[in-house]
């Protein structure tokens, strides 16, 4: 899922929406307040539900299915990661108090995304289930809700202007780093627009980028339907896809996804230095509560 804020996550104005619950789930830990992260987890596997359905229209046999393998993959996450996830909090708590590096935010990041490529990996065989029963109109319904969600993020990301597009981005960035650092003052504020002005990507390049792997998804869709393809031939193709999103394989996708990522931690770094000495303490209060929240949710699975 490329994510946010201080020495544990690392901050751009990259917004997707996939279609991985486990994807679903980490943004749910990762924007919620931690007074509602174990109500949020416990009611993840409705919102990746709903959020499917959205996308695909579920026929009542699939919805069944799908339903089952959510709250499958979820017993699965909550029993084998959630312990993963305790100790880098621990870590995270303390590097929070401490200036943070671009290399040590970029070395956190890999660390997270680690993690979705485990937790996508494991989806992946009720993912194939899923890909093989579609209907040709689940697939046009699949390609109205992508344009639907292209839409959305026009609206939202691509002002007319350079500069209101810039503005959107930056709002956006504040908005997931306050969540750790409490309310930026106008100083910080500024020092985030002028940033995210300076980065090697914009909302155009992601918006075309995600568009580049809807297409890729539709037509991997298609040729395992064509080919009245194997449970095992469907689960190789999504892992080749999700191998390319990782790590693109031709350039300039590759250099430029790299290029990106540096960027994100650089940003990180320079926002993390600017916050006061009280913005690092609520920082890692915010992630020791949310250990504890997890340390709680860990229990429940036993």
């Amino acid at each position: 899922m490329n994510q946010t804020a201080k020495g544990s996550m690392t901050i751009t104005p990259r917004v997707t929406r996939s279609l991985s619950a486990s994807l679903l789930m980490m943004v749910v830990l990762a924007l919620a307040a931690c007074s509602v992260v174990r109500l949020a987890y416990n009611q993840a596997d409705h919102l990746a539900y709903w959020q499917l359905n959205r996308a695909f229209d579920f026929n009542d046999e699939q919805s069944v299915k799908v339903k089952g393998a959510i709250r499958q993959w979820f017993q699965w996450h909550r029993r084998t990661q959630l312990p993963v996830y305790v100790p880098f909090l621990v870590r995270a708590e303390k590097e929070a108090l401490a200036p943070v590096s671009p290399a040590l935010a970029c070395e956190r990041r890999t660390e997270l995304e680690g993690w979705g490529r485990k937790a996508i990996d494991h989806a992946v065989p009720a993912m194939a289930d899923l890909v093989l029963s579609l209907s040709p109109d689940q697939i046009k319904h699949l390609e109205k809700h992508q344009a639907k969600t292209n839409d959305d993020f026009r609206d939202d990301y691509l002002e007319d202007s350079v500069e209101d597009r810039n503005e959107a981005a930056a709002k956006f960035v504040i908005k997931v780093a306050e969540i750790f650092y409490g309310r930026l003052d106008t100083a910080q504020r500024d020092h985030v627009k002028s940033e995210i002005a300076a980065l090697p990507l914009n909302a155009q390049n992601v918006l075309e980028e995600r568009q580049v792997y809807q297409r890729e998804f539709v037509q991997l869709i298609r040729k395992l339907s064509a080919q009245k393809a194997t449970q095992a031939q469907a689960q190789q193709a999504l892992r080749e896809l999700f191998q390319q999103f990782f790590d693109p394989p031709k350039e300039p996708l590759r250099s430029q996804r790299l290029q990106w990522i540096a960027a994100g931690c650089k940003l990180t770094s320079s926002l993390h230095q600017k916050t006061t000495h009280e913005q690092k303490e609520k920082a890692a209060q915010r992630l020791r509560d949310w250990e504890s929240d997890l340390r709680i949710l860990n229990k429940q699975a036993t």
